[in-house]
């Protein structure tokens, strides 16, 4: 047990130290740090080493290795700070002087001039005053150092800022000269063409005007059935690689061309075009257009890329869901990482490497060059097919099953002009020539799904491997240029859509399943033999057909395509001159001086760039890319390459010398591309749309994180405040500023309502200011809401009833009101107030909260007094508490009902039963009645109702103002005097009956006579101004006086009325004979006939009672005379072994001539022997007349049987009972006639007449010692002694004479104890 007690007790200290620590780290953290001796806890008179030993002590206890609290370490941090700005003196000298400042200025207010305070003895209250007005120093001084640094640091940013700005203007120039140098050969060749060619006015883009075409284009065969032919000019946009920054725009040219064979009724094969041209004479004004958001964003690839490219140049790209497959001029296949790292490196031609292929599972590649081979290279095995054609191969694409298959298909082409099918069969590897073109070679293949496409001279094929058969042929355009200077680019968007680029025009070719018509004639048509890998699928594969749903012409050509969304992507090389050039280049092939022009003309190209072009061909955006060597190269030396992934597309675009990665733009990008341009607004909302999962940027918003979105919002709740709107600024501030508890946040928090402040703007950031789990410094809650109490006082009100008061010096803040609410308004003071009582709440001051409590008319803060025993608080406050009675009530503030009609009564009534009153009353010992006296004493009205009230709970404790309370009853309420004059002792005749004759309160004057004495006065009173006679005879009645009668008898003799009623009602106070003589002879009496006669009846009624009174008593004397016979004749128990008191001898041992014991009624026994004369003695003795003895032997107790017999036989019963009872009579009257006394009441009657008070306590001694056993039952329970044993035999006794019972009480503490006597 004792072990158990031990860890009992140190787990109670422990909780008891957990708890100190947790309650000191928050002390420290509510102190301001601006007021280190608080923060240490000691005074500024503290020395230095004092003030060591507190940090020592301090620092102890909120150790974070010690303190759990999840603050502890901040605590420590600023413990430690305060201590060492007081160990330094200058800093110490400088905080005391600023203390010393700051009771000056406090001293000088007019609240302590007349104190001690000022004095420096002010007490407690006044130092809390000083560190107040030392927090607001110091406040001061650190804003005034906050606009300062701020102030150096603007000016350091804008020194900045203009030198960086001159360095820029100086590179500007330096480049402009450069450029401007450079371009020297450009702008004369430009300004003559435009001499040449006449001034052009610049147009906006415009939408493609297109005639609606009369049904769908079918395409079957090797012949085209239907072209859709729309010439366009797109808008010429060059910019930086920067995204969204835009150089100049170029001239617009727009025409459409529909034409259709089926829709004009021509025969197929035959062309009929059909031209809308543009309206070119309308207007169009010049308007500024706002700066659109670049949609891509580029990266040039790193990694060891370029390291590889310095040696060797690219010449094609293909990219796949894991990584990119690069081939090179010198035959090398290399494989690399998104990053531009290689991961694996073969030789896989020994020539120029001209496409590349990756399977659906990524595992092959293939590869085809100009030294006529075909490699198929597995990347996770050593599985290389290698198929040597003899002749440059230019295209191949896998199966994209080609790992899942055993056939192991692909397809390959080149300048042969034959597209092979290679597979594995039962019998071998073996080749199918699935087509052979006549005009030039396959320059591109790409295989998706069931479909493969290909590009040569003639057009585009897409065939059917499941079917084995072609679907159809898109012709190339008509005028197109070479197709060995300008590859055929395709780009499959789906399965059924086919994107076709031919030099400067971009075609989309659907692919439609045929109806039931067009599939009975196909299959009319011969086909060739399946293979044995489609035999299986054949059945089962729709019947296509080709249709071309879009064709534009561009004025720029076309180096790669792609579709993103709902637009296309063109890489695109030169513009309208270039493609003026290629076409005139390609008409002229023989002019060798022209060409030679051309040539010169395509050595000074401009920077590819990537366009997107919308489903409506309007173009969307434009990029100029700036890549390396891009002067001296040519449409084929670029490429575009498509990788989906599962985050997002992305695109790859090669040139000779470097490789380019093209993304969506993210949220990260468009956010900083907003940012730039001061668009905060916008940028923050898509940030929070992204997060709640919303809007476009949902996908990205991992992109963002906290301290950008916090860095953005700061940005923009700046911009804001420079606005003058700082209203959503705090809003701003609100949504974006952490709230985390860290410091950081802690600063930024305070930093934003200092800049708040300095801008008048408290009010905006007050509500948003955090008050739970993020707690900022003290000083900036008090600087809140000491702005606010001056500006607005219903925000401050909200303020102070959210904020926990742990947050600031809540004392503090009760000063500043007091100081204010003098000056506030009156709807304002009633602010005011409740935030006092409020704030006396939380600091445990309830008899100064109650105040305004009351004043404000709290509901139920009476019950709280009840319920808080607050009685204390409200000792000084009874006015208060009454007039919060009459507001309940709904009583004015003189205490008068709304209804003029309520009885006075009633309302005082209710006045006094109310909660407030009923508080007073029953609590006198909590709240004295001379102190609500005295507080009420200029308030006679609710003075009137606590002394009724106290009357009506105890007449007695409103005793000290029974004066006070008449004066107050005669004025307000005089119906009800007369009752406090009746019921009250304790007030002034002469003051009351004075009170009542300046107020002419005559019956309260007639009650006053008659308890001074005056009884005539009064009855006179009664008689001359009330004229009340049955008030008069009631009167005299109560005063029960003859004279007053003889007075009233005299009065009325001449007044019949009086006489009438004197005979009515004076009863037997009045003798009516003497009135009927006083009445005059000549009176006339009216009525007097009716009251003689009343008078007669009532006499006789009087007889008649006292003769049936006199029965009643005459019978119950007999009754009480019986009943006192009875007991003075009855015997008397006497407990064996007593003594007699006389010769202290046992009873039972008679003396002789002694014939019993006597008693008498005091208690005290003796022998009959020891205390009656001896005549007595004789002549009460029964002597036995044939003893020969002497007269003092007595007879035996065998002879007195014997005679007893002898009588029972002789005489009857009641002859016995009467010679018995004769016996006893005449031995009492015997003993009566020589009145014995008791010797021992006789002996102290003596004893207590000469030294009563001397021998008193000697004779009780004495007598308890003698006579223990012999108390009476009485004396016994008086005296606290133990019963009487029973008695063995009971002697019967006669009665001696009886002593009165003032007698015995006399002697009672007197007398020895006496002997116990059983009646």
């Amino acid at each position: 047990m004792g072990d158990e007690a031990d860890e009992v007790d140190k787990l109670l200290k422990s909780d008891s130290m957990h708890l100190s620590r947790t309650q000191e780290v928050d002390r420290v953290l509510s102190e301001s740090p601006l007021d280190p001796f608080a923060v240490l806890g000691v005074t500024h008179t503290t020395s230095a080493n004092d003030i060591r030993l507190a940090y020592r002590n301090k620092s102890r206890l909120i150790h974070p290795d010690k303190a759990v609290h999840e603050r502890a370490r901040e605590a420590f941090e600023k413990l430690k700070r305060a201590e060492s700005e007081l160990m330094d003196d200058t800093r110490r000298k400088t905080i005391l002087g600023l203390m010393d400042e700051a009771r000056r200025e406090v001293a000088a207010q007019p609240r302590w001039q007349n104190r001690e305070a000022a004095d420096g003895d002010g007490g407690e209250e006044f130092e809390v005053a000083v560190r107040e007005k030392y927090r607001a120093i110091m406040v001061d001084i650190e804003w005034r150092r906050r606009q300062r640094a701020k102030q150096e640091m603007a000016a350091e940013g804008a020194a900045k800022a203009q030198a960086e700005e001159e360095a820029a203007m100086r590179r500007r120039k330096r480049d402009a000269d450069k450029e401007w140098e450079d371009g020297r050969d450009e702008r004369v060749s430009s300004w003559r063409n435009f001499v040449a060619a006449g001034s052009t006015k610049k147009k906006e883009k415009k939408k493609i005007k297109r005639r609606k075409d009369d049904g769908p284009s079918s395409l079957a065969g090797d012949s085209t059935s239907a072209r859709l032919e729309i010439e366009m000019g797109g808008r010429d946009v060059k910019s930086t690689q920067t995204p969204g920054e835009s150089e100049g725009e170029g001239d617009n040219s727009v025409s459409a061309g529909l034409s259709s064979n089926t829709a004009a009724g021509g025969k197929p094969g035959e062309q009929q075009e059909t031209h809308t041209e543009v309206d070119d004479s309308e207007e169009e004004e010049e308007e500024e257009e706002e700066e659109e958001e670049p949609a891509l964003r580029y990266k040039r690839l790193g990694g060891n890329v370029q390291g590889l490219l310095e040696k060797d140049t690219a010449s094609t790209l293909m990219a796949s869901e894991r990584f990119l497959v690069l081939g090179t001029h010198w035959g090398n296949v290399v494989i690399m990482d998104f990053e531009g790292n290689e991961v694996k490196k073969w030789r896989a031609h020994s020539a120029t490497v001209n496409a590349v292929s990756i399977d659906i599972d990524n595992e092959y590649v293939a590869s085809a060059g100009d030294d006529g081979r075909v490699v198929v290279h597995g990347l996770y095995s050593d599985d290389i097919t290698i198929v040597d054609y003899s002749r440059p191969v230019k295209a191949v694409a896998l199966d994209p099953h080609y790992s899942r298959k055993a056939s192991r298909r692909f397809v390959s082409g080149g300048m042969s002009g034959q597209v092979v099918m290679h597979e594995k069969r039962w019998l071998g590897k073996s080749d199918t020539i699935v087509f052979t073109s006549d005009a030039g070679p396959i320059q591109t293949i790409q295989w998706h799904g069931t479909l493969v496409a290909w590009a040569c001279d003639e057009g585009v094929q897409i065939y059917d491997t499941v079917r084995a058969q072609r679907i159809s042929q898109v012709a190339r355009p008509e005028g197109s240029p070479r197709a060995d200077l300008y590859s055929c680019r395709l780009h499959w968007r789906d399965a059924r859509t086919l994107v076709v680029g031919w030099a400067n025009i971009v075609q989309v070719v659907a692919l439609k399943e045929r109806g039931q018509t067009q599939t009975q004639t196909q299959q009319e048509k011969p086909t060739p033999p399946p293979s044995s890998s489609t035999d299986q699928d054949q059945a089962s594969s729709p019947l296509l057909y080709a249709e071309i749903s879009v064709l534009f012409r561009t004025d720029f050509i076309v180096c790669g395509l792609a579709v993103y969304r709902d637009s296309f992507l063109v890489l695109s090389h030169g513009d309208h001159e270039a493609v003026r050039n290629m076409m005139a280049g390609d008409g002229v092939p023989g002019d060798s001086q022209q060409q030679q022009q051309l040539q010169q003309r395509a050595r000074h190209a401009q920077p590819p760039e990537l366009r997107m072009i919308d489903w409506n061909i309007e173009e969307v955006s434009s990029d100029v890319l700036a890549l390396e060597g891009f002067a001296l190269l040519q449409p084929n030396d670029y490429g575009l390459a498509h990788c989906a992934t599962h985050e997002a597309d992305s695109w790859y675009i090669l040139s000779p010398k470097q490789l380019v990665s093209v993304r969506p733009r993210g949220l990260g990008d468009h956010v900083q591309w907003l940012s730039e341009r001061g668009r905060y607004r916008q940028a923050l909302g898509d940030i929070e749309d992204a997060y709640r999962n919303q809007g476009p940027w949902a996908a990205y918003r991992d992109q963002i994180k906290d301290a950008e979105y916090q860095s953005i919002g700061q940005a923009y709740a700046h911009a804001l405040m420079d606005e003058d709107n700082p209203a959503e600024a705090a809003e701003v501030c609100a949504r974006v500023l952490p709230r985390n508890g860290a410091s950081e946040a802690r600063e930024a928090w305070e930093a934003w309502v200092f800049a708040f402040a300095e801008a008048n703007a408290l009010n905006e950031i007050a509500p948003h200011i955090p008050t739970t789990g993020l707690r900022l410094s003290s000083t900036v809650y008090e600087m809140v809401l000491a702005f606010l109490l001056t500006s607005d006082v219903g925000h401050f009100r909200r303020l102070v009833f959210a904020w926990p008061t742990s947050l600031f010096n809540a004392y503090s803040v009760v000063l500043a009101i007091e100081d204010q609410i003098d000056k506030a308004s009156e709807s304002d003071r009633v602010t005011l107030k409740e935030c006092l009582a409020l704030l006396y709440d939380k600091l445990n001051q309830p008899a100064k909260s109650l105040t305004y409590h009351l004043e404000l008319f709290a509901p139920g803060i009476l019950d709280r007094v009840l319920n808080e025993n607050l009685f204390d608080a409200i000792r000084d406050k009874a006015q208060l508490v009454l007039r919060y009675d009459d507001r309940t009530l709904g009583l004015d503030a003189s205490g008068a009902d709304a209804d003029a009609d309520a009885d006075a009564a009633d309302r005082l009534r209710r006045r006094c039963e109310a909660q407030g009153a009923q508080l007073l009353t029953d609590n006198t010992d909590a709240v004295p009645c001379a102190s609500v006296v005295k507080q009420l004493i200029r308030d006679p009205g609710h003075l009137h109702v606590y002394l009724h009230a106290l009357l009506t709970k105890d007449p007695h404790l409103g005793a000290p103002f029974a004066d006070l309370q008449v004066e107050l009853y005669a004025e307000y309420n005089p119906e009800r005097l007369l009752h406090f004059l009746r019921v009250s002792t304790y007030y002034s005749f002469d003051k009351a009956l004075e009170i009542c004759e300046e107020r002419g309160l005559v019956p309260e004057m007639v009650f006053i006579l008659g308890r001074m004495g005056d009884n005539h006065r009064a009855l006179m009173l009664i008689i001359d101004r009330l004229r009340d006679v049955p008030r008069a005879i009631e009167f005299a009645k109560d005063q029960n006086d003859p004279e007053l009668w003889n007075d009233l008898v005299m009065y009325a003799r001449d007044k019949p009325e009086f006489i009438v009623g004197l005979l009515e009602l004076g009863g037997t106070h009045t003798n009516p004979t003497a009135v009927i003589r006083s009445i005059p002879e000549a009176l006339s009496v009216p009525g007097i006939r009716r009251a003689l006669t009343n008078v007669l009846h009532d006499y006789h009624l009087q007889v008649e009672l006292c003769t049936d009174c006199k029965h009643v008593l005459d019978g119950d004397c007999e009754v009480l005379s019986d009943a006192l016979h009875r007991l003075q004749h009855q015997g008397m128990g006497v407990s064996s072994g007593q003594l007699c008191l006389a010769c202290q001898t046992p009873l039972e041992e008679m003396p002789a001539g002694s014939r019993g014991a006597l008693a008498f009624w005091c208690g005290h026994i003796f022998h009959d022997k020891c205390v009656l004369h001896p005549d007595v003695l004789r002549k009460t003795l029964l002597l036995d007349s044939t003893s020969p003895s002497s007269s003092t032997n007595l007879l035996s107790l065998k002879q007195r049987r014997d005679r007893r017999q002898l009588l029972r036989m002789v005489l009857s019963p009641a002859e016995q009972r009467k010679i018995v009872t004769q016996a006893k009579l005449d031995r009492t009257l015997m003993i009566r006639q020589y009145s014995p006394a008791c010797p021992v009441c006789a002996e102290y009657d003596q004893k207590d007449a000469k030294s009563q008070s001397q021998s008193q306590s000697q004779s009780l001694n004495q007598t308890q010692q003698q006579a223990m056993g012999g108390w009476s039952p009485l004396e016994r329970r008086d005296r606290g002694a133990p019963a009487a044993a029973g008695s063995d035999g009971n002697a019967g006794m006669d009665s001696a004479a009886l002593p009165t019972e003032q007698a015995a009480s006399d002697r009672h503490d007197l007398l020895p104890p006496v002997q116990t006597l059983s009646i």
